[in-house]
């Protein structure tokens, strides 16, 4: 897994679009002559772990011109939940105990 700051900086890149689109091309590419395109052949075409990370879902979506669903992992959406709530407790004390 690449470095969350490598990942964002893929993400801001100016090149943005010109990658998703090139990473676009590769995977049909493959996906007609291989069956599949691996993260080796991504890597070989030149992407970095980073913006294979950052631009997939974006060049899938190209070729298949719908979205794709992002899901976020279990542990994530746990701790996002937990989160909302330690707030609304933190709410509740201070309009019960106001400062």
């Amino acid at each position: 897994m690449a470095a969350p700051s490598k990942v964002l900086a893929a993400k801001t890149a100016p090149d943005r679009q010109d990658r998703i689109t090139r990473m676009a091309a590769v995977m049909q590419h493959h996906q007609s002559g291989d069956g599949a395109c691996t993260f080796a052949h991504l890597a070989a075409a030149g992407f970095s772990e980073a913006e294979i990370e950052a631009y997939r879902d974006a060049a899938r979506e190209q070729l298949s011109g719908r979205p794709i669903a992002i899901t976020l992992p279990a542990g994530r959406v746990e701790g996002l939940a937990l989160v909302r709530h330690a707030r609304a407790v933190r709410a509740r004390r201070n309009a019960a105990h106001p400062a």
